[in-house]
């Protein structure tokens, strides 16, 4: 089932001012990051795209000269073919060129695979270098958010761009704001036949 955000923090928010738990009587010093422009602005991420890019990069050329292999093998198939098809030569000498071409057909169709397989492999890479880029430096984000938070006494913060990467809104909470959910899926599961 999806929720839209928006929506559970309405949600949330009822349920909180139905039990009573009024934040700003609590007392509770609640914050805001923006974790989507601490990861655009963090110095290490320029570092690390401009890594990832140069790996993308190694990887192109790598298949830019494959293909270009496989372009010349095309261009060597269309003479060959002309000479298949050239009635003015003698039989043995397109009986010839159509022996390499049906190798060079082969041949092509090997190197068409292994660049496709390449090309897979390289995207594959890529992407997973990316995510464990993403991961690592949204660690160390929150490493940082969490250290701050406490010599600041904060009691929950907030993620206001709602970044995936962080996986989920809500980045720090304190031993002073109340958890609910034991009491809200106690009431959800109380009309359940057990």
């Amino acid at each position: 089932m999806k929720f839209n955000l928006p929506t559970l923090f309405c949600v949330s928010a009822i349920l909180l001012s139905a039990f009573g738990l009024d934040a700003s009587a609590q007392g509770l010093k609640i914050a805001v990051v923006d974790m989507q422009d601490a990861l655009n602005r963090y110095y290490k991420t320029e570092i690390e795209v401009e890594k990832i890019n140069g790996m993308a990069e190694e990887k192109r050329k790598n298949i830019d000269e494959r293909q270009a292999s496989y372009q010349m093998m095309t261009n060597q198939m269309t003479e060959l073919d002309k000479t298949v098809r050239d009635t003015l030569l003698a039989e043995d000498k397109r009986k010839e060129a159509m022996e390499k071409l049906q190798a060079l057909a082969q041949e092509r169709a090997n190197k068409g695979k292994e660049i496709a397989d390449a090309q897979r492999k390289a995207s594959s890479e890529v992407m997973t270098a990316r995510s464990e880029m993403e991961a690592t430096l949204v660690g160390e984000i929150k490493d940082a958010v969490n250290a701050i938070v406490e010599a600041q006494g904060h009691d929950l913060v907030f993620d206001k761009s709602f970044l995936p990467k962080a996986n989920k809104a809500i980045l720090y909470t304190s031993d002073n704001v109340v958890d609910l959910t034991e009491e809200v899926v106690g009431a959800l599961n109380a009309g359940a036949s057990n």
